[in-house]
Parts: C-alpha cells; sequence; structure tokens
C-alpha cells in the first residue's frame, strides 16, 4: 500500500483540528471575551509567494495590563495596517489569547476553509485506503 493515502489521512486530521481550534476558540471569545480599544502595531508576512499577514495587537486589559499579542488569524490583503486603532477582543483568562473584532476576528471562514478542505482530504483518503483493502 502507497504511503499517499496515509499521509492524506495525517493531513486530514490536522487541518479539521486547526478548523475546530480556530472556531473554539473564536465562540469563547464572543461568549466571554472582552472588548477594548488597541492598535495594531505590526503585520508578520508568513507563508511565501502565497501567505498572509498576521496582526500584533496591543491593547490594555480591563485591569490596566499593557498586552502586546500576535493574533492567531492571518488573512491577504490584511484588512489593517500599522498604526491602525482597531477594536480587539480578548479572553479575560488568556489576555494573550486576543484578535480583532468583527467579522473576521470570529474566525468562522477561516475554520470552515480548514474543516471543509480537512474533511474532504481525510474522506478521500480513507476511500483510497479502504478501496485498497478490499
Amino acid at each position: 500500500m502507497s504511503t499517499v493515502p496515509l499521509f492524506g489521512i495525517v493531513f486530514g486530521v490536522v487541518f479539521t483540528g486547526i478548523g475546530v481550534r480556530v472556531l473554539t476558540v473564536g465562540q469563547r471569545l464572543r461568549r466571554s471575551g472582552v472588548r477594548v480599544p488597541g492598535f495594531v502595531v505590526g503585520l508578520r508576512w508568513s507563508g511565501g509567494d502565497n501567505g498572509v499577514y498576521y496582526p500584533t495587537l496591543q491593547f490594555q486589559t480591563a485591569q490596566g495590563f499593557m498586552v502586546q499579542t500576535e493574533s492567531d488569524l492571518g488573512s491577504n490583503p490584511s484588512p489593517v495596517r500599522p498604526g491602525q486603532q482597531v477594536t480587539v477582543v480578548y479572553d479575560p483568562e488568556r489576555p494573550q489569547r486576543a484578535r480583532l473584532d468583527g467579522a473576521g476576528g470570529k474566525g468562522v471562514l477561516h475554520s470552515v476553509l480548514f474543516l471543509t478542505f480537512g474533511v474532504i482530504v481525510l474522506v478521500v483518503s480513507l476511500v483510497v485506503v479502504v478501496s485498497s483493502w478490499l
């Protein structure tokens, strides 16, 4: 049996897991996140030619602590630019877990893309593995 379907299974599981995590964090932030004004202090490019920009956010928590953290959601093109004032939503238990507030910050589109791609790769790989056994 070829190792390609096995890599497909691993790849599918990883992408599905990323999709679930992005969706779970987004739901937690919607339910219990704290919204505060903040600033974009930088953009980090990742991924080579087809990469994405990850914004670095700086904000003050409700308790008065200054936090600087990178969002776990990136996009291309970036919807923000360094120096721009934004609304940040953060987890009060883990302020380093923060995103831009708004539709893009919820992670729904990201999670749907990761979940869809991961499930398709996983199902196709499983079909190939099972059909090779028959």
